[in-house]
């Protein structure tokens, strides 16, 4: 579709106006199942408008324009999709943003909302009474009228949307991994695109249900599991983060239940139910035609694993499915074809990282890396990898991921230099490593985390694999980054860890483990190893570890010590 096209096809469309066409013609459907509270709520389309309602007529109350920014920080049940679309309905701009968590100190918090909630300079604020208690004890520099479910007008009347379809309909909050989280200005335009090309992709319909667990506040849980449902008349069930965090396999009694057919989670959820589940668990899975790795590096490994274990509950390994997506595409680029397990290569990885090629090889003796294909482009969606200069790389050439279409976000809100920097002549320049190959994606790594070790360049979270399964370390909690030795004139390995583990024997076998499958798997010795309690390290709002703020607060003074 060329851009001229896009824009006619889209140019009277916007959110408000699809779910206004559900409302009409299917006003008892079920949109959403939540679950929250002990409570199980049934949101039709109907109830959807009318619990939204107060919402929009709270921004009208508050004199707010066209395009004024309203924050929504609230946990994750009924009223935060009311907040959200009531937003929309009022032609604002509508930010969900993570609450705390309940083991997450205020201040702490609040601090590192700060300055998100500082640059977004929204009118309002739709929260609880208690956060509201709280942000009075952490004021920011730009004043805010809070407003909590009591102070809602009574109404159950929608406005009459008056926006347009190139209009910012809301910012979408990247995950924070390599940094201050950046708001994301997403089109109405650009998202409907997305959640056509992306249900025709999947071959969405009427018959599907889709679970999920994600967090609303990221752009998986937002797009593929909120508003692709809402706008394509799939229903959806949803449960918090918390909750499945307390209880993983709480997703697998959604399926059960519901008989679903769609769920996306990251890589390392995948691994923890692998984890978590016991040999005696048996549920009923056969009804999910697409589990969808996304969000972070897919491994061909992990889902491996998955289709062994969960097998025998009726996983196939046809339904297990990569995506390539990021908020600034507004969610999927690539996804993989339906029906079909993804292409797994074996190449060179000596060539990978020290000739910039994916090779395959069938040599026993050589050193090898599975790498798992991310599937073709959604329609009208380009992909191309550049080199360093922005030159276009053939095939199979190592280089970064660059992306074109309509489906591109407007750039970072309130921060013109860093859109600049990544939104060049139409392209989304994604700082991510890959390859093209038969027109399939394959991601490899990203820019920042190529570290060079005695001369040779290493992937940190190739490093970070390779110690999945080290007997004494909390699964996933480990991070590798290099550290400039002035005595030696060059960069080193170190190695941070969480372990549950306190005894002093314990820790040094947990040590000695690490040193040894590092030097096994990948050939290095880490000059340091660290181990600290659970969660010392620091995650990323989307559940990853953030590895730049992990080795901040390592090589930091006023840390705090490890266990060893």
């Amino acid at each position: 579709m060329s851009l001229l096209s896009f824009w006619k096809k889209y140019e009277q469309d916007t959110v408000s106006q699809r779910i206004l066409e559900r409302l009409d013609q299917t006003p008892d459907r079920l949109y959403a199942r939540v679950h929250f509270a002990d409570t199980t709520h049934s949101i039709s389309y109907r109830r959807l408008a009318e619990c939204a309602a107060p919402y929009a007529a709270a921004c009208a109350k508050a004199n707010l324009s066209a395009g004024d920014r309203v924050v929504v920080l609230k946990e994750q049940g009924p009223d935060l999709l009311y907040a959200f679309f009531g937003a929309i309905f009022a032609g604002a701009v509508p930010t969900i943003l993570a609450p705390p968590s309940p083991r997450q100190d205020p201040a702490h918090f609040w601090r590192g909302h700060r300055e998100v909630m500082d640059r977004i300079r929204a009118q309002l604020l739709f929260t609880t009474s208690k956060l509201k208690t709280e942000l009075i004890s952490f004021p920011t520099d730009h004043a805010v009228t809070a407003i909590t479910e009591e102070d809602l007008p009574s109404t159950t009347r929608l406005p009459i949307p008056d926006t347009s379809s190139q209009d910012v309909a809301f910012l979408q909050h990247s995950s924070g991994t390599t940094g201050t989280k950046k708001g994301v200005m997403i089109s109405h335009a650009a998202l409907l695109h997305q959640v056509d090309a992306y249900a025709r992709r999947l071959g969405l319909n009427e018959r599907d249900h889709i679970v999920s667990w994600l967090p609303l506040y990221h752009d998986m849980g937002l797009i593929a599991c909120c508003l692709l449902p809402v706008l394509s008349g799939v229903p959806v069930t949803m449960i918090s983060p918390f909750d499945w965090t307390m209880r993983p396999t709480l997703l697998f009694d959604l399926i059960e239940r519901a008989k679903a057919s769609l769920v996306w989670q990251p890589n390392f959820a995948f691994q923890h139910l692998i984890n978590c589940v016991r040999p005696d668990d048996n549920w009923d899975l056969s009804s999910v035609r697409a589990f969808i790795d996304c969000s972070e590096r897919c491994r061909p490994e992990t889902l491996d694993q998955f289709a062994s274990k969960f097998g025998p509950m009726g996983v196939r390994k046809s339904s297990l499915h990569t995506c390539y997506a990021m908020a600034e595409t507004v969610f999927a680029v690539t996804q993989s074809e339906p029906g079909k397990a993804p292409r797994t290569e074996t190449i060179d990885a000596q060539a990978l990282v020290d000739e910039g090629v994916a090779r395959p090889t069938l040599d026993t003796h050589a050193t090898t890396s599975s790498v798992l294909s991310c599937g073709k482009p959604i329609d009208d969606v380009t992909v191309l990898i550049m080199d360093e200069e922005g030159n276009r790389l053939p095939d199979r050439r190592i280089g970064e991921i660059c992306v074109s279409g309509p489906c591109l976000a407007r750039g970072y809100d309130r921060q013109p230099e860093k859109s600049a920097s990544v939104f060049r002549e139409g392209w989304y320049h994604t700082r991510d490593l890959g390859y093209l190959s038969n027109g399939e994606l394959f991601v490899t790594g990203r820019v920042d985390d190529l570290l060079i070790l005695n001369g040779r360049n290493h992937y940190a979270h190739d490093l970070e694999f390779a110690l999945r399964d080290t007997s004494g370390i909390v699964p996933g909690r480990v991070i590798a980054f290099s550290e400039y030795r002035e005595d030696l004139g060059s960069d080193v390995l170190i190695v941070l860890a969480e372990t549950r583990e306190t005894d002093t024997a314990a820790l040094k076998t947990i040590k000695k483990n690490i040193r040894d499958k590092m030097l096994d798997e990948t050939g290095l010795v880490p000059a340091s190893i660290h181990l600290f309690p659970p969660l010392w390290l620091i995650k990323s709002t989307s559940g990853k570890i953030s590895r730049e703020a992990t080795a901040q607060k390592y090589k930091s003074p006023a840390r705090e010590e490890g266990l060893t």
